[in-house]
């Protein structure tokens, strides 16, 4: 066969020389190919081109402002992740915060993870000067902030607001820069008519929180003022505002992060975190239930009754250590804690911030105990989710707080089911009788592990399911687990910020 074909060529090329009238035909062939060849190539370029241009981002050089003080656990991880984004960039870039140098910032610079250089004077009049100068980044000879991050709009629009709309009112069309207003709670309706109007109507901003279910809420609220009946809700253009989300986790890997795996089997401490504020916190749940589960089984709990301190005091005889409750907060005169269990419940105050996150890393699990007040499923989010993550401490949560805050679904939760208290839950986790407040349900039972339609199994049978189901998961979890979740929470941070760069 290959030498049938050789001939074949041979004959080709034989024609082509002994018979002119052929050659113009063959070089004309050859002219149709070369050009096919060539459109081939330039389509290929064009498409190089486009997805270049599309990975390329069209905003390079961000501020990072606030006049609240608060917030820098926000914008310190956000500012990070730009970072790593612009890491792999070659145009140039910068971030720059507009700040006083918080002590977490400051944690975060020791760390490795912001540069010495990031902060800028907080004054309002550099900081909109900065805004509107044409000389800023001598690496890139005229360009301009085009991207401004507040991080509390809710505060920060109301003492910026004005100065920054003028500054891009005075800018060219191809010179404007985007607005991102960090959001954190949806409570307040006539805050956002009053600030966000003039910039819907100019498409200059978008907005973005820090968990799912306040962008659903604003992306609800956004869509009823864009199909109001009020002319000057639906002409503010509410409907074409884009909505992100940014999990605010930072990176604590170069952290000391204890190794927990050689400790007790039980949980013996767990963490509530957040403002002595019964309001946001329901403190007076969570006391009335660890006394009542202490009075049934306190050596299930690592303590025993004194009656002449008429209180419960650690248990040197416990098969297990005893139950700690940390009170991480501030407000040191607004939270009584009942005298029966002082030496059960401890507050913690006045921590610095490596402190404060060397006592949460410490910790067993995290109880967020949310009042039904506070909106925290509803309106607004707490930093105690992402404080818990950062510091590899599970959540003990439930569903409603996995549909309010679906990054915290599987790994970094200890689910228990609504009808089980947080203190029942911890109870049967250590081992301790649980009785339930309703007259003659025993959850003890349940630690049998007993099989669907058990006469043992109180309840329904998915109760019974997810209650063997926490306590097979259990609460300890390993450094690779934490590593490998947390890794997937920082991938879903970067493409949400490179959707803000890139105008998505």
């Amino acid at each position: 066969m290959f030498y049938i074909r050789v001939l074949q060529i041979g004959f080709v090329v034989a024609t082509i020389h002994n018979f002119p009238w052929f050659s113009p035909w063959f070089r004309f062939q050859r002219h149709i190919h070369s050009q096919s060849n060539t459109s081939t190539s330039d389509a290929l370029q064009t498409k190089l081109s486009l997805a270049e241009q599309a990975r390329s981002l069209h905003r390079r050089h961000i501020a990072i402002a606030t006049t609240f003080k608060y917030h820098a656990e926000v914008y310190g991880p956000f500012a990070w992740t730009i970072a790593k984004i612009f890491a792999n960039q070659t145009q140039p870039s910068s971030v720059y915060i507009y700040d006083e140098e918080a002590t977490f910032v400051s944690m975060m610079k020791r760390l490795g993870q912001l540069p010495e250089n990031i902060l800028r004077s907080p004054e309002k009049e550099r900081f909109i000067a900065d805004v509107r100068s044409t000389s800023l980044f001598p690496d890139d000879l005229g360009a301009m902030i085009d991207l401004v991050f507040l991080v509390t709009c809710e505060i920060d629009l109301v003492q910026l607001g004005p100065e920054l709309l003028q500054a891009w009112d005075e800018r060219p069309r191809n010179r404007k820069f985007m607005l991102l207003c960090g959001v954190h709670n949806g409570a307040d309706k006539f805050w956002a008519h009053e600030n966000l109007t003039e910039w819907s109507k100019r498409g200059a901003f978008r907005l973005v929180t820090i968990s799912d279910h306040v962008s659903n809420f604003f992306k609800t609220r956004l869509s009823e003022w864009a199909d109001s009946k009020d002319p000057a809700e639906r002409l503010s253009f509410y409907e074409y505002v884009n909505v992100n989300t940014f999990y605010p986790v930072s990176n604590f890997t170069d952290f000391p992060l204890p190794d927990k795996s050689g400790g007790p089997d039980v949980p013996c401490t767990a963490i509530l975190q957040g403002g002595f504020e019964k309001k946001r916190r329901d403190y007076d749940r969570i006391f009335f239930d660890l006394v009542r589960l202490l009075r049934e089984d306190p050596r299930g709990w690592g303590y025993w009754w004194s009656d002449i301190e008429q209180q419960y005091l650690p248990d040197a005889n416990s098969p297990h250590p005893p139950f700690v409750l940390h009170l991480l907060g501030w407000n040191r005169e607004i939270l009584a804690i009942p005298w029966e269990i002082e030496k059960v419940v401890v507050k913690d105050m006045d921590f610095g911030t490596s402190e404060f996150h060397a006592l949460v890393q410490s910790m067993d699990i995290v109880i967020p105990a949310f009042s039904p007040k506070g909106g925290y499923l509803t309106l607004q989010a707490s930093s105690t989710i992402h404080t818990a993550l950062e510091n590899h401490v599970p959540i003990l949560a439930t569903r409603a707080m996995w549909e309010a805050y679906p990054h915290i679904r599987g790994m970094p939760s200890v689910l228990r089911p609504a009808s089980l208290s947080e203190m029942e839950a911890i109870g049967l986790l250590r081992g301790a009788r649980i009785s339930s407040e309703s007259p003659g349900v025993n959850f003890g039972l349940l630690r049998s592990h007993n099989p669907k339609g058990s006469e043992n199994c109180i309840g329904p049978s998915e109760f019974c399911d997810d209650v063997q189901g926490m306590l097979r998961r259990g609460w300890k979890r390993t450094p690779e687990e934490w590593d490998t979740y947390l890794e997937g929470i920082w991938e879903k941070n970067e493409r949400s910020i490179e959707h803000i760069l890139r105008d998505m």
